[in-house]
């Protein structure tokens, strides 16, 4: 009789647990999106601009971006900067697609993280295939992607990032297509954006927005005198 009770005691109590609601965990709160540390160089205030630093923060697509309000410290280097950015984009030897497989490369090489987002949408808009892209974020210059000019502009890009010095065989690739004048060019462009991607990486800018495709447009525009 004790046993029966028992059991029937155990029973009950299973029964009663089982039409026990079980309450549901809370709902996890959604973190808000992390926001980036800010620049450890900090930027200048577009109240403190130079005139000519304030005349191309109110007018270029790029003037607003964390990169113009970094090197705007820079004031009396900074009109010179803003011409070699137009001549880069604008007033060129080098075909503008090979032109930017050539920054691409280095930014890749020398890890410039601000700017390869900027340039990896410019490199879109201008219609260069997200395979060749692709293939420079890989490491992969030699990939089947590239037409022969190509392969024989990301060696050199990649001798004179990595070594300083480019070897006759190198050399002698480039200067079966490009003239004197574009192989200076091209050194230039490798210079200036090594010279650019390290302001930025010493000042571990974040990227703030990505503007790189209307920045070369505009360019493009004011040197054919069109309204920007």
């Amino acid at each position: 009789m004790k046993v029966g009770m028992k059991v029937l005691g155990a029973l009950a109590l299973a029964g009663g647990l089982a039409a026990t609601p079980v309450c549901a965990a809370p709902a996890a709160t959604a973190l808000p999106p992390a926001q980036p540390a800010p620049p450890r160089i900090p930027l200048v205030k577009p109240e403190d601009l130079t005139p000519e630093q304030a005349a191309n923060y109110a007018r270029s697509p790029g003037g607003k971006m964390n990169l113009s309000l970094l090197v705007a410290h820079a004031r009396t280097l900074y009109p010179g900067y803003i011409a070699m950015a137009q001549a880069v984009f604008a007033k060129l030897a080098i075909p503008p697609l090979e032109r930017e497989i050539i920054v691409l490369a280095t930014l890749h090489l020398d890890r410039g993280e601000y700017e390869w987002a900027q340039h990896v949408q410019i490199a879109r808009d201008m219609g260069i295939p997200q395979t060749k892209i692709d293939a420079i974020a890989d490491d992969r210059f030699g990939a089947p992607v590239f037409s022969a000019r190509e392969k024989a502009l990301l060696a050199f890009t990649r001798e004179v990032v990595k070594a300083v010095r480019v070897d006759d065989y190198v050399f002698n690739a480039v200067a079966a297509f490009y003239s004197p004048r574009q192989i200076v060019e091209t050194t230039y462009v490798i210079g200036f954006y090594m010279m650019t991607l390290r302001v930025s990486e010493v000042a571990e800018l974040p990227v703030d927005a990505v503007h790189g495709a209307a920045v070369v447009r505009d360019a493009i525009a004011r040197e054919k005198g069109a309204p920007p």
